[in-house]
């Protein structure tokens, strides 16, 4: 991927008006009629460029382009993708956040002119934290959730060195809540990592600045645009530890998808998560851009006093970019719980889908994803296809936020449920409809404590939320691994769940708890222990050790061992000093 520089096209509208006149006298007694005149003739009318409309959103869905349930016909419209432009639609996936400039005509299918595509972070995946849903890439925190669309990749194969590409929202840290994982198949960059945020800790003489961690070192750079604290930028670069040293640096300005001088935009719609909000001079930052409030602000769905870092808002801006309406949109991100099993029923006048007895209700916002067929919705969804649905649970009826069309592989390697415990007993749990059998091999966890499989059912209640993970093996049964209680409940306000997502490290840093990491080894400590992503991590006998999918001793799995090998672990905090493995696996090949 490389970031070309916008073209800026003017448009030069020449007219000419014929201007018309005549006289005339009369000295003598004949009287001389003059032939009649034709009128001047009128220039044509001008006919003026109709105004447009931006809007920034996530993509739901393909027949044409859904932007939150509104679909936006693009068969005239230039794609723009990574600074090229003229890209097939068919690079645009679920789950990208785009920029699309559109007629306003306020019609139900507005016709696009143009969308404009832009990943934020691009590099190698240096370490996974699984139990909290982070990753570091390109030296930068990205954290994922159940509506984050992974593609070409899943979340239980994503692992470290390979190359990713993210997209989503730029929240207070610096840090992202991804929309879109894509693996990045383009060799021709390997070398470049790119990443984007807020100018912090400005250093004009060392010619260095903070992105939240991550140092930028632009001593060798060339840059567009003036750096200042605050300032929102664009970096391209090469990372060495916790510094890149970048060849290219942008500063960004909010243009709302203008590509011309002469383009009138009548209003532009943004979307994304508040990242500040500051009363006094009356500004809200939202994607990295920062806005000024208009004298009178429409509120739709909360008040001024429910601004606050990490809740999902759409701001409407006048055409000189003031807020003037802003509205909250925290249904839109809620995520109640997951669930993944075949098509029983589909009821398309009622937009009702039927899993395990269960009936789930598409929205306007639902999103549909295939990553083997892009146009993939409601029409083509067929009784008995493999699917994974992430539901919210509003005014009681379960809404599909998201839904997944899975092949089989997919659908073997990963099996998720979460949501509240319907009924339970001695050896068995019922979530979503699906009664799940216990049994003593599985890890048992309780706010994140790791718990034996009778504490596990004596914390049981009715209504208590849980997670469950498990896998189909080479006899298609069905083998859970992981089941875990969780402290809130169905119906929680979401913009707790983003902050609680900010918390990069959760029980990691206070030394407590469950952990489920990936890194690379940094410092071998002993015959025994070892640093990994910056913990401490000690290993015996009673640990179950694999090298390349077959069980070893720990003396070989030691010995297998060297700065930089990878390792996945899952383990448990020991008097806040360091984890004691419970598992770990090499996969040198």
């Amino acid at each position: 991927m490389s970031y070309n520089k916008k073209k800026i096209y003017s448009l030069n509208i020449i007219t000419a008006t014929l201007l018309f006149g005549c006289g005339g006298s009369g000295g003598s007694e004949t009287t001389i009629t003059p032939a009649p005149i034709a009128p001047p003739s009128q220039p044509a009318p001008i006919a003026s460029s109709p105004s447009l409309v931006s809007s920034t959103g996530v993509i739901t869905g393909f027949g044409s382009v859904y932007l939150d349930g509104v679909r936006y016909l693009t068969d005239s419209a230039d794609i723009n993708i990574n600074g090229n432009s003229g890209s097939d639609v068919s690079l645009l996936k679920v789950g990208m956040q785009v920029t699309i400039a559109s007629s306003d005509d306020n019609s139900e299918t507005p016709e696009a002119s143009r969308v404009t595509y832009e990943s934020e972070v691009e590099g190698m995946v240096s370490s996974i934290d699984r139990d909290n849903q982070t990753i570091i890439v390109a030296g930068t925190l990205i954290s994922y959730n159940n509506l984050t669309h992974f593609i070409d990749i899943t979340e239980a194969n994503l692992s470290v060195a390979q190359r990713i590409e993210v997209n989503g929202y730029l929240r207070q840290d610096n840090s992202y809540l991804a929309t879109m994982i894509k693996l990045d198949v383009d060799t021709s960059n390997d070398q470049a990592e790119y990443t984007r945020g807020l100018i912090e800790q400005l250093n004009t003489t060392n010619r260095t600045f903070h992105l939240n961690q991550l140092i930028i070192d632009y001593s060798t750079a060339s840059i567009e645009g003036e750096l200042s604290n605050g300032a929102l930028v664009k970096v391209e670069g090469v990372l060495s530890n916790e510094t890149i040293i970048a060849s290219h640096i942008e500063t960004e300005m909010f243009d709302g998808n203008s590509e011309s001088s002469s383009e009138e935009f009548s209003r532009y719609e943004v979307e994304g998560i508040v990242s500040a909000f500051d009363a006094t001079n009356n500004t809200i930052t939202v994607n990295g851009y920062t806005f000024t409030l208009a004298d009178t602000v429409q509120y739709q769905g909360g008040t001024a006093d429910a601004l606050i870092a990490g809740v999902f808002v759409e701001l409407e801006l006048s055409t000189s970019k003031a807020v003037v309406r802003i509205e909250f949109e925290s249904d839109k991100y809620r995520s109640d719980g997951k669930v993944k099993g075949n098509i029983e029923q589909i009821d398309r006048d009622n937009q009702l889908i039927t899993l395990y007895g269960q009936a789930y209700k598409l929205s306007i916002n639902t999103r549909f994803e295939d990553d083997d067929d892009q146009y993939v919705n409601l029409q083509n969804l067929q009784v008995n296809d493999a699917v994974e649905i992430v539901f919210a649970l509003i005014d009681g009826v379960k809404v599909i936020q998201r839904i997944e069309r899975e092949n089989s592989s997919e659908f073997n390697d990963e099996w998720e449920i979460e949501g509240v415990v319907s009924a339970f007993d001695a050896s068995s749990i019922t979530v979503n409809g699906v009664r799940i059998l216990l049994n003593s091999s599985s890890l048992y966890l309780n706010q994140d404590i790791v718990v034996a499989m009778d504490d596990f059912i004596n914390a049981l209640v009715l209504g208590i939320s849980v997670e469950i993970e498990g896998y189909y093996d080479s006899n298609n049964q069905l083998v859970i691994n992981k089941l875990e209680l969780e402290s809130h409940s169905q119906g929680d306000n979401p913009s707790d769940d983003s902050s609680d997502d900010q918390d990069d490290s959760s029980n990691h840093n206070a030394g407590q708890g469950y952990v489920e990491i990936e890194g690379r080894v940094s410092q071998l400590l002993s015959a025994t222990s070892f640093t990994l992503n910056g913990y401490d991590v000690r290993l015996d006998n009673s640990a179950s050790l694999e090298l390349n999918d077959q069980n070893v001793n720990l003396v070989d799995f030691m010995n297998a061992i060297t700065v930089n090998t990878t390792v996945e672990i899952e383990g448990v905090w020991v008097e806040n000093t360091y984890i004691r493995v419970l598992e770990a696996e090499i996969e040198s090949n």
